[in-house]
């Protein structure tokens, strides 16, 4: 039970330092599973992730916080600048609240008995993008289902994220072998018009754990690279986001009467002499235009 509540998807999101920019912007989130974020090494190894990349989000998993994780504690491994949201397996979310324009929405993914899944949609001044960390549990995990399961659990997650009105990513780490679920799990991907970005090993036994996928048709322009550089036996994933500024709708135009300035007496004399008065029309159509007239 405790193993279970230590699995849990975590985001750090960076709280300021966005200029009023009206063109594009990079957007760059950062993929990590850290084997305990509170543990001391690992928490310093995030700065220096922020030194040297500079992420404006993290999606971290296996963070080891528990319910009864202390405020202090959360406080001691969460950067300067960078706010924590943290959701415990069956739990709202502990977070210490952003300020500035990255205001998340709460967490609202369903949940599944294979992966766990949670969101935040970032409100960057060009566009809003909702952001999906997963976490699988490894195949010796007690937690662990068959890829079928998993396979199905994720068709009804892309079914839930595929009603989604705005771009997304779906991040995280899926625990599996890429090149075992190939197949399969490419063609649910197709079949959503959904495109995986990563190609390179993310775990040091030179397999790919870790996932980015956006949809094939996005204009975000994902750029997907990594680091040897991780406090863990995963290394960290960061996609660079190209977002452009929402396009303002086009301009309507609107006619109406000042009615404040009409001349009621010139009025009714106009409408005592017109064909609707004096010969009205017999056919509607002639009735129409006299009216329109």
């Amino acid at each position: 039970m405790l193993l279970r509540l230590a699995y849990n998807a975590t985001m750090l999101l960076l709280c300021g330092d966005i200029e009023l920019n009206p063109g594009p912007v990079n957007f760059t989130i950062c993929t990590l599973n850290i084997r305990s974020i509170l543990h001391l090494v690992h928490s310093a190894a995030i700065s220096d992730l922020i030194d040297s990349h500079y992420p404006d989000l993290f999606c971290l998993t296996e963070t080891w916080i528990k319910h009864d994780t202390t405020p202090a504690e959360l406080i001691n491994c969460t950067p300067s600048s960078y706010s924590l949201l943290s959701f415990p397996r069956n739990s709202s979310a502990n977070r210490h609240h952003p300020t500035g324009p990255f205001m998340p929405l709460s967490n609202s993914t369903p949940q599944f008995s294979s992966f766990e899944a949670s969101s935040v949609t970032p409100k960057l001044l060009q566009a809003k993008i909702s952001v999906f960390n997963i976490y699988r549990p490894p195949s010796s995990s007690a937690y662990s289902v068959s890829d079928n399961t998993f396979l199905h659990d994720f068709n009804d997650f892309l079914s839930f994220a595929a009603t989604n009105p705005r771009e997304f990513i779906i991040t995280g780490d899926f625990n599996k072998h890429l090149d075992h679920l190939t197949s399969q799990f490419l063609s649910l991907l197709s079949s959503f018009n959904l495109t995986q970005h990563v190609i390179f090993p993310t775990h040091n036994r030179n397999h790919t754990l870790d996932l980015v996928i956006l949809s094939s048709d996005t204009s975000l322009t994902p750029s997907v690279s990594t680091t040897l550089c991780s406090p863990s036996d995963h290394f960290p994933v960061f996609t660079e986001l190209s977002v452009n500024r929402t396009p303002l709708p086009p301009p309507t135009s609107h006619s109406f009467r000042c009615l404040h300035y009409l001349d009621t007496d010139s009025f009714f004399s106009d409408l005592k002499t017109s064909q609707l008065i004096t010969n009205p029309p017999d056919s509607l159509d002639s009735l129409l235009t006299a009216y329109i007239q």
